[in-house]
């Protein structure tokens, strides 16, 4: 089964340090976007059979509440699905229980709220448009209607000293997911003029470590994600799976039977012919074992020896054993019976392993 990626990019406003693919709407994503969006799901020649559905962005929660429900049947009439996460991004100004009963109704079944932070000051530095008390009421009225639903925090904005009270904050809550991010200050935002602003590397690691302490209760399932059992996020695991999936909309990238592609990300182009593809890159077997040691080790458990076997008819010791040795040697990764995994220390410095891999020298 693969995992579905539904990609809505509108948003009120641009966040200052975003760089995703984004157009700004005053008001509701056009109905033309919808129409077309259903068409590509529609005209999809791939796999049938699919576990997840996340509908990202930009901000899917600009979606009418039936546009939303066209494009889930577009995809229940076109793919079987078996006891599928759905997944919905809402921005926190979106959200009141009214909206969150609708969305459940609609069928949503796991809610992604785009919190960021509890503190009025962080949310202006970000350029965000809720402020703490929306954040607060979008969280309540969350809880209430869902079983499953996430909260997006990002640390490594001044005041640096509001993380504290934003984690604390998270728990009062009890999200049965938190995604934490640190802040990046990415090429081509007006943040790249902020730079001088980024935490330095001791700062950004004392604020992931407090980030570890204060959601001890949660596991810390991925580099950047903790989760109450049962509750990790199963469409990114596919991602971390290096597993199958189909994007849709402008933009959406795919990976399906060895093949990574991308739709285009004009928005008239895609109108007019959506599915379009302006990337189609066959990977080597190769690369797509590298990719899957990689995508694994970004997991607190790791990458699973017989998984690795099963799919690739050798072990990951025959094909990566130097690196990986060299890793754990360097502290980064462990070996144990069963599986090779990141250690405390390559959670904090997992872009290291990553290089490493890719570059075969191990560290």
């Amino acid at each position: 089964m693969i995992g579905i990626y539904v990609h809505i990019p509108f948003c009120r406003t641009r966040c200052p340090y975003c760089d995703f693919l984004r157009w700004t709407t005053p008001s509701a994503v056009p109905s033309a976007f919808v129409d077309a969006l259903c068409r590509e799901i529609a005209a999809f020649d791939g796999p049938k059979a699919a576990c997840s559905i996340f509908c990202g962005g930009g901000t899917p929660s600009l979606l009418a509440i039936d546009d939303l429900r066209r494009i889930l049947d577009a995809i229940g009439n076109r793919f079987v699905l078996e006891a599928p996460e759905i997944t919905l991004e809402v921005n926190a100004d979106d959200v009141n229980a009214e909206r969150a009963r609708a969305w459940r109704d609609a069928g949503i079944n796991r809610l992604s709220i785009g919190v960021q932070s509890f503190d009025d000051a962080v949310l202006r530095y970000l350029g965000r448009r809720h402020d703490a008390v929306q954040a607060r009421k979008a969280c309540e009225a969350a809880a209430a209607v869902f079983d499953n639903w996430s909260m997006d925090l990002i640390f490594g904005a001044p005041p640096f000293k509001a993380w504290t009270a934003t984690l604390e904050e998270a728990l009062r809550f009890a999200p049965t997911h938190v995604s934490a991010y640190g802040l990046a200050y990415e090429q081509g935002t007006p943040f790249e003029a902020r730079r001088a602003d980024a935490v330095n590397d001791e700062t950004w690691l004392a604020l992931y470590r407090e980030t570890e302490t204060i959601l001890a209760d949660y596991a810390h399932y991925e580099i950047s994600n903790y989760a109450r059992p049962g509750c990790e996020c199963r469409h990114n695991l596919i991602y971390w799976h290096n597993e199958e999936y189909a994007g849709f909309g402008p933009g959406a990238y795919s990976f399906l039977d060895g093949v990574r592609s991308r739709n285009t990300d004009d928005l008239d182009p895609y109108l007019a012919e959506p599915g379009r593809r302006i990337e189609n890159l066959r990977l080597t077997n190769r690369e797509i074992r590298l990719e899957t040691v990689i995508q694994y080790l970004r997991l607190r458990e790791g990458l699973p020896k017989r998984v690795y076997a099963d799919r690739f008819g050798n072990t990951v010791e025959s094909d990566f054993g130097v690196a990986l040795h060299a890793l754990a040697g360097h502290g980064l990764i462990e070996e144990t019976a069963t599986a090779w995994r990141p250690t405390s220390r390559g959670f904090e410095l997992n872009n290291e392993i990553g290089l490493a891999l890719v570059s075969g020298r191990g560290a």
